[in-house]
């Protein structure tokens, strides 16, 4: 397994858990017990792999271990360990496609101020990458619904949505046969 992959997949499934808590911290394989009893892991590379990960990621205060006044231990993700499971997220987002298309354009028009530049080129770059057809500079056209995957992207890189996204459906386009071709409709 790459180390990155093994790297996001760990993390990503501390962000499906949330919080994880675990009796006997004192044991010098707690985090071996974390691994097999919440991640599934038998192999015992695997295990003591992924361990040393979740090792890591407390050094790096991308989780924090807390103990209770029971002895167990809660492991909770940080806050910059959330913002790099949303970077996970952005990374293997795509728009579910319907087998049918409703004949209905969705129209992306966005004005982010120059204060927001980086997120502005991110989000661009995403929306790129999610297969939408520019019609102008800040004007994108896709065939299926998508404002759940803007506001998602929004919200990872602080952009006002209701302040610089509009959003809506129209059944007609201008380079309409050159926008259908595109998306092979």
């Amino acid at each position: 397994m790459i180390k990155n992959n093994f790297t996001k997949d760990t993390l990503l499934k501390i962000g499906e858990i949330g919080i994880i808590t675990i009796a006997a911290a004192s044991s010098p394989y707690f985090l071996h017990r974390v691994v097999k009893d919440y991640f599934g892991d038998s192999n015992k590379q695997l295990v003591r792999q992924r361990a040393k990960k979740l090792s890591e990621f407390n050094r790096k205060k991308l989780v924090e271990f807390r103990e209770l006044s029971d002895g167990s231990v809660k492991i909770v993700i940080s806050q910059a360990g959330k913002e790099l499971v949303q970077r996970y997220k952005i990374e293997d987002m795509k728009i579910v496609k319907p087998k049918n298309w409703d004949r209905e354009w969705r129209i992306v028009i966005y004005d982010i101020p120059q204060k927001f530049r980086k997120a502005s080129d991110a989000f661009r770059r995403k929306i790129r990458e999610l297969g939408m057809y520019q019609l102008q500079k800040s004007i994108w056209v896709y065939p299926y619904e998508c404002s759940k995957e803007l506001d998602f992207l929004c919200a990872v890189f602080g952009i006002p949505f209701n302040d610089c996204i509009l959003y809506f459906k129209t059944k007609e386009l201008p380079k309409e046969k050159e926008i259908k071709n595109f998306f092979a409709l």
